[in-house]
């Protein structure tokens, strides 16, 4: 795929050939990834939490809103978060942003009573900035990280730090639940995980003082620059992309287990398969991903989810397992496609500012989704409805690309080179 028309990248020292090309398994690229998966362990544990709620007697839409009002926090924090860690070292926000969300985990043991609605929405409100924080340095040392013509490989192998975690944590927490007794305390339990998380900044702590901008050019990141890049960047339709296949992920996450206690089958099942399923696409089929032909793939992984969560909602409970394989192959090849789009037809200067979009994108989903399962749940539907719905996202998902497709080829014609 050629690249977007634009500004062209100035040269680089690491495109000489004196110079040896840069591996993308490097020291902090290693490090990073093990600080984030157990980062990501916080964001994992709460498959569970729209079964906890209902428990609770918590009505569907007041369960969408509390679903949602992290990620919504993330949405809105983001922004700020990216353009004023761009200028400064990210060790002090991390390090704050990983200890704060370690003791919102520890909080929720003791939520209940008249004031639980309120008292949750707390605690999801200050998680949010946290990982709005946490989520902005990842992301901006992650870009840096990346060699060049290795973009799709590098985010195929850095998602799996949430893949692991849905691996593990959803089956092993089956298990423990009637031991813990309820939900509150493994999320307490989940805290533990803080600890190696901050292991991983003291190897890391020399890149992470490093600010991403030189202090001389720091100025000129206005809100005017940040929304010019954005606005320019010819990548409206893959962001509506990322935004709709983004909720299918979230409301598949979140309202599955259930989905599981209509159809019968076991959520600890989804979870484990379609994330087996994906990591063993990324890891023996990473290095090819950024061969593939990505309108071509894109747009048929979305025709073949659709098909999946509609399987998933209505089939027979024996097309479970193979239905989840499928969901799990669809979503190993269409996210890290969709990332490195966004990576690249990004120029250097916005390719940090670019992939914080990107994950505002899946900010936004995180929010919106929770509130249209609520919706759904509210009319009536229930939770075959609400996958119904993932399956109407991410047929939506194929369109925005094909979209962006056709434009990108008329705008070769108009701009031969």
């Amino acid at each position: 795929m050629p690249p977007f028309p634009g500004p062209q990248e100035p040269p680089r020292r690491w495109d000489k050939p004196s110079e040896p090309p840069q591996k993308l398994l490097s020291r902090d690229f290693i490090l990073l990834f093990c600080m984030a998966m157990f980062s990501n362990s916080y964001i994992a544990v709460f498959y569970c939490f729209e079964q906890w709620l209902e428990g609770l007697g918590i009505s569907p839409n007041w369960r969408g809103v509390l679903l949602s009002s992290l990620f919504a926090m993330v949405l809105l924090c983001r922004p700020l978060a990216s353009v004023l860690l761009l200028k400064r070292g990210k060790l002090p926000a991390m390090l704050v942003s990983i200890m704060v969300s370690s003791c919102v985990m520890l909080a929720y043991p003791y939520v209940g009573g008249e004031h639980a609605i309120g008292a949750i929405w707390l605690l999801r409100v200050i998680q949010g900035i946290a990982l709005a924080v946490y989520s902005s340095c990842t992301v901006a040392v992650l870009v840096s990280c990346i060699p060049r013509g290795q973009s799709a490989r590098g985010f195929a192998l850095f998602s799996l730090t949430l893949l692991l975690p849905y691996s593990i944590i959803p089956a092993l927490a089956e298990r423990l639940l009637p031991v813990l007794g309820g939900e509150p305390r493994l999320f307490a339990l989940t805290a533990a995980l803080g600890l190696p998380a901050l292991a991983m900044l003291i190897p890391l702590a020399p890149r992470l003082r490093t600010p991403e901008m030189p202090a001389q050019g720091a100025g000129s990141l206005s809100g005017r620059a940040l929304w010019r890049a954005v606005s320019h960047s010819g990548l409206f339709f893959v962001y509506m992309a990322c935004l709709s296949f983004s909720i299918m992920t979230v409301l598949a996450i979140f309202f599955m287990k259930g989905l599981c206690a209509v159809t019968g089958a076991q959520p600890a099942w989804f979870f484990s398969t379609y994330t087996a399923t994906i990591i063993l696409v990324r890891l023996f089929g990473s290095h090819r991903l950024d061969t593939l032909p990505r309108y071509r793939i894109t747009t048929l992984c979305c025709a073949v989810l659709t098909c999946c969560m509609l399987g998933l909602a209505w089939g027979p409970l024996w097309a479970f397992i193979p239905l989840t394989c499928v969901y799990g192959l669809g979503l190993g090849l269409l996210y890290p496609l969709l990332a490195a789009a966004v990576y690249d037809r990004s120029t250097p200067t916005t390719r940090s500012i670019n992939s914080n979009v990107m994950m505002a994108t899946f900010d936004s989903s995180a929010m919106l989704g929770p509130l249209l399962g609520g919706l759904v749940i509210h009319a009536g539907y229930g939770y075959r409805g609400v996958f119904t719905a993932t399956a109407v996202s991410v047929f939506v998902c194929g369109c925005c690309m094909l979209i962006d497709r056709v434009r990108m080829l008329r705008r070769g014609r108009a701009n031969p080179r």
